[in-house]
């Protein structure tokens, strides 16, 4: 018996996540379609003072007690959950692309709904949903905050990494370690 007679195929592969991200692509988008509420998040300077479960809570009571069409700011995050899974899929059907261009595919499309969407309904004046209270100006800015935290921290730590890769005619780390 040898090493050779072990040597499997790994149990998860790109197929499987691409069901994954397939699934996770299909509930976002369906998520996005109905208007359903985000859940919230705790916070230490809650200013109603109820705790983020009930808040939850109340919101999906809320979504299930309005009668007529549920819109809400929350189907741009779900929707830019939805595409950002799909174009995930994309560049897994793509293993030759860059890291840049597999992050700019996937980041791209779903930062400009991030963006784009809860600032244009914040600038049109329309409330954050039609069947619950909430401020459209407070999660549009959360939203935008957070996506230039995040944006910023990969531009650094891609320029960390630039900054200490080898010069030329050194050798290069293995691939893994990175």
């Amino acid at each position: 018996m040898s090493i050779s007679d072990f040597d499997v195929e790994p149990v998860v592969g790109p197929r499987v996540w691409m069901v994954l991200l397939g699934v996770v692509g299909a509930v976002a988008g369906l998520l996005a379609v109905i208007g359903w509420p985000l859940p919230i998040i705790s916070s230490t300077h809650n200013s109603s003072g109820r705790h983020a479960w009930a808040r939850t809570v109340r919101g999906v009571q809320d979504w299930f007690a309005h009668d007529g069409w549920r819109m809400s700011g929350s189907s741009w995050i779900y929707g830019a959950l939805a595409v950002a899974a799909v174009a995930g899929i994309v560049v897994l059907l793509h293993p030759t692309w860059s890291a840049s261009r597999a992050l700019l595919v996937v980041a791209g499309p779903a930062g400009v709904l991030l963006v784009l969407g809860p600032v244009a309904q914040w600038a049109l004046g329309l409330p954050w949903s039609n069947y619950g209270a909430g401020s459209t100006s407070g999660m549009a800015l959360g939203v935008v905050t957070t996506l230039a935290g995040g944006a910023a921290i990969t531009v650094l730590r891609r320029a960390a990494r630039r900054s200490t890769a080898p010069k030329d005619g050194a050798t290069a780390p293995p691939q893994g370690l990175r």
